[in-house]
């Protein structure tokens, strides 16, 4: 596949259109996941889970017509991948039942970040550790009124080691299996694994409570079928280096769906440690890459489902 052409080289109209694509994305995943909260008591944390991995899959594969590419060689590169995505789903929403969705956000976002920084060997990127470390420090206030739920704290932060498995694997099928393609495959194994304990459950309480179950189906879809046709789209005319900007809004958008949402106002400090880390990430996505390194086409990339 041929690279993503130059952002900058696209009418302003294709630009502004791939932006608000993506950034539509990213509230679509963060209502997503503030409805899936509101229905945790109906269903369970893993029966949320399975109803949102399977029902996405069931709207995600026969969308793409994934089936075309599945082969052996496309399941050993997919299955981890899938995996991965359906444990930081799992771990992100344990993580909601104790913590506030910006909190949660904030700290999965370590995942990425430390693949970047290992990714890199730049003398700039220690004073952006020290610029996490410091958010970091903030988000989790120990000088609150209210203690830290470590319970929580370790679920976000197993999300966060998911969402750095799930680059990694990303990286090996990103090239070899079209992005769009290796969402839908990669959601359909991760339904396979929790088809039968989380989402038959999961089904079977949704009978009786039919208005619930539409909520489920609204959160598979606001929170992966829609983002990740938008992101597919977007992904064709913004380059990598746009979307990683973009994307370090993450916390941002799931601290003010979270506030609108849910009620989840953060203290001062912990919103000045969310703003630490989206810094701390734009900064090493707008910091110069090695020379020699060749990037991934952004459009071959698989996107994350938070």
């Amino acid at each position: 596949m041929t690279a993503a052409p130059s952002s900058a080289s696209l009418p302003l109209r294709t630009r502004l259109l791939a932006l608000s694509q993506l950034l539509t994305s990213m509230v679509c995943i963060q209502f997503g996941s503030s409805l899936a909260k509101s229905i945790f008591p109906v269903f369970g944390t893993s029966g949320v889970v399975g109803l949102r991995v399977c029902l996405a899959a069931f709207m995600l594969v026969p969308f793409f017509r994934s089936w075309r590419f599945l082969s052996v060689h496309v399941l050993r590169l997919v299955i981890p991948y899938g995996l991965a995505m359906t444990g930081m789903n799992l771990c992100f929403y344990l993580a909601l039942q104790h913590i506030p969705l910006g909190t949660t956000v904030t700290l999965e976002f370590i995942g990425p970040l430390v693949v970047a920084f290992v990714g890199s060997r730049k003398l700039s990127d220690i004073g952006w550790i020290l610029l996490t470390v410091l958010g970091l420090a903030l988000v989790l206030n120990p000088s609150a009124s209210t203690k830290t739920d470590f319970a929580g704290v370790g679920f976000a932060l197993m999300a966060a080691l998911c969402w750095a498995l799930y680059i990694l694997f990303g990286q090996r099928v990103a090239g070899k299996v079209p992005g769009a393609h290796a969402c839908a495959l990669g959601m359909a194994c991760g339904a396979c694994v929790v088809f039968l304990p989380c989402f038959v459950p999961a089904l079977i309480i949704g009978f009786s409570a039919p208005a619930m179950l539409g909520l489920g189906v609204l959160v598979a879809f606001c929170s992966s079928a829609l983002p990740y046709s938008l992101e597919m789209l977007a992904m064709q005319n913004l380059n990598a280096r746009d979307i990683g900007i973009l994307s370090s809004l993450e916390p941002v958008c799931a601290t003010v769906a979270g506030a609108v949402i849910l009620h989840e106002t953060p203290s001062l400090l912990q919103l000045c440690g969310i703003l630490c880390v989206v810094a701390a990430s734009a900064g090493i996505i707008l910091s110069p890459s090695k020379p020699k390194q060749k990037a991934v086409p952004a459009r071959d990339v698989p996107e994350l489902p938070n």
